[in-house]
């Protein structure tokens, strides 16, 4: 739908009558040909075939999960293996394939196609609610008032609600009929025609009566988008807020906090942004995510006050109602894949990149070029975190600081892992390439490799001095940043990455200090295990001194000015005075200290820099 692709196949359910477009290439090029813009090409015919496949797929397995319900539900007669909701399933996909169908040989008609997403989103709901019916619960005492049951469900038609009248932008080529965000053509009551914007059953770009679809129309259908949005999220706010307080429920209203944020700023970057590809299949992904999470919230909330699930085998019988190990189950996953990302050290290398982003330019950087560059810099550098925590599995679980990481107690898989860092570390290369510049791409894919390869896995378990050499690839964002930006990463661009490169180490040494007991563990060649707590205590000295001297590098090259100077030189006294205390007067509290102070150190000083660049004395 978003691509375009509709129409890339024009008859059904093959393409040109052949089973795949390698078969139909010679019609497909003549239509290529023929009209090169229009919907016809070799890319859209794979992307609509790509999608019937899969759709297919879809219908097997759910064949299969009716069979395999009838079977067990004749074989114990068990609640949760009665085969009407699989035959519901089932139902509902036939009648999905039909819209499918129709939305072809009725030319992207708009209701058809609009009918053709609710009932996908709907097959969800409905397969994320057979999925929760099978796992048994313990009894737990919960008490909730039938108001948060009610208001569950009211949201959930709310947002089926609000997805139709998504679907209808989508349908009609309305997302970008509202210039700018969040007034539209800069008011707040824009020319409309609701009319006829909301008349269902007419063709493409078309009124009922065979005209042209007036421009104020298409206004009238984003607008009306737009304004209901405000009423979805007034409704789940309200949700999430009366199931946050009960413990059971937090995971799921966090979570459906969290992607109704990020639904709210996929919809404006939409929209400020022109409508990129890979901003919107994110949006259309949200509104998938919240179906879910809806679903499950409002199955768990059907099972509270139910006093018992008979389910009969042998004359015997199980009592089954809602769990709260169980109930954090999906959402724990997510958060599982998150700490894989180890987000506090991502944020701060995003931090760091987006410095560089702001330092590259004399005003305000692009701000398509400011968002696009932080996301694809976050996406590439949480790959390398997982493929680090996947390589270190066995080490973080032996060190009780890394023993509760996702990958240490074997709850994530090698191949699960694989995926995700896969995915994500693809999509941020995409949107670098794509929407930012191939030179920041490349930048961080060797950010990437020299991270997750070269340090990881190379010189860690070789080499004291791992930190020191491997600490190249964490200090590159600022340069990133600044490729994104300037395509080009200059000598200022440089010293921002060589104060990290000095940084890293006494930072890092600090951390292994006073958990070097820790490090003995792992068996990893750490320099306090090395090389004794003394050398380790003198060598974080003389960096904290190196680093220092290279905070000046920004002044003497007349990159900064007096207010950088000044914040540099008192961060860079107190850092001294804790490596001074640390040579003479070592304490693992003393270490600790010493290491959330570098934190902060070098937080504040890219702050500085910044404040300076638009603040010059």
């Amino acid at each position: 739908r978003l691509t375009d692709s509709g129409l890339g196949c024009p008859d059904w359910p093959g393409c040109y009558g052949e089973a795949n477009p390698f078969l139909a290439h010679d019609d497909i090029s003549a239509a290529q040909s023929a009209m090169p813009t229009g919907p016809v090409t070799v890319f859209k015919a794979w992307i609509e075939m790509i999608h019937r496949y899969l759709a297919m797929a879809v219908g097997v397995l759910i064949i299969a999960i009716c069979v395999g319900a009838v079977h067990h539900w004749r074989k114990n007669k068990i609640s949760r293996y009665h085969p009407a909701l699989p035959l519901v399933l089932l139902v509902f996909v036939c009648i999905q394939g039909a819209f499918g169908a129709w939305t072809v040989t009725l030319k992207l008609q708009p209701i058809i196609v609009t009918t053709h997403l609710l009932l996908g989103l709907s097959l969800l709901a409905l397969l994320c609610w057979h999925a929760q019916r099978q796992t048994v619960y313990e009894t737990v005492s919960i008490n909730i008032t039938n108001n948060s049951k009610i208001l569950a469900a009211i949201t959930f038609v709310l947002l089926g609600m609000q997805i139709a009248l998504g679907g209808w932008v989508s349908t009609n080529y309305a997302a970008l009929a509202c210039g700018g965000f969040p007034l539209c053509q800069s008011q707040f009551m824009p020319e409309m025609n609701l009319q006829q914007g909301y008349t269902l059953w007419r063709h493409l770009g078309m009124t009922a009566n065979g005209e042209y679809l007036p421009f104020s129309a298409l206004v009238a259908i984003n607008w009306v988008h737009r304004c209901f949005a405000l009423i979805v999220v007034v409704a789940i706010v309200t949700l999430a807020y009366q199931t946050w307080k009960i413990s059971a429920f937090r995971k799921l209203a966090q979570g459906l906090l969290i992607v109704l944020v990020l639904q709210l700023l996929s919809g404006a970057v939409t929209v400020q942004f022109d409508w990129p590809l890979a901003v919107a299949v994110a949006h259309n992904a949200g509104a998938a995510v919240l179906v879910f999470l809806l679903t499950m919230l409002n199955y768990r909330l059907s099972l509270i006050g139910q006093s018992a699930h008979t389910e009969h085998s042998e004359h015997s019988s199980l009592t089954c109602s809602l769990s709260m190990n169980s109930l954090t189950l999906h959402t724990n996953r997510i958060a599982q894949y998150w700490a894989l990302t180890k987000p506090r050290v991502t944020q701060l290398a995003v931090f760091c990149a987006v410095i560089g982003m702001f330092l590259a330019v004399p005003g305000l950087p692009d701000w398509r070029l400011l968002l696009s560059a932080t996301i694809g810099i976050w996406l590439l550098a949480g790959a390398a975190f997982a493929v680090n925590c996947l390589v270190e599995r066995e080490i973080d679980s032996r060190m009780a600081r890394t023993a509760r990481r996702p990958m240490a107690r074997g709850e994530i898989t090698v191949v699960q892992t694989l995926f995700f860092s896969g995915v994500i570390g693809g999509a941020g290369m995409w949107v670098l390439y794509t929407l930012v510049n191939p030179l920041t791409m490349w930048l961080t894919f060797a950010t990437f490799v020299g991270y997750a390869v070269i340090y990881t896995i190379i010189l860690k378990p070789a080499t004291p001095q791992n930190i020191v050499i491997g600490g190249l690839s964490g200090a590159m964002p600022p340069a990133l940043g600044w490729a994104a930006i300037a395509n080009d990463v200059p000598m200022q661009a440089w010293i921002l990455v060589l104060i990290i490169f000095v940084w890293t180490p006494p930072h890092f040494w600090s951390l292994a200090l006073y958990r070097r007991d820790d490090y003995a563990k792992s068996g990893l060649p750490m320099l306090p295990i090395t090389h004794g707590l003394a050398f380790t205590q003198f060598q974080i000295l003389l960096y904290t001194i190196v680093l220092v001297a290279t905070t000046m590098l920004p002044f003497a090259v007349k990159m900064s000015g007096l207010i950088y100077l000044v914040s540099a030189s008192i961060l860079g006294i107190i850092y001294l005075w804790y490596a001074w205390r640390m040579y003479k007067h070592y304490s693992d509290l003393i270490a600790r200290q010493a290491f959330t102070y570098s934190i902060i150190y070098l937080s504040v000083l890219f702050v500085a820099l910044l404040v300076d660049h638009y603040l010059p004395l």
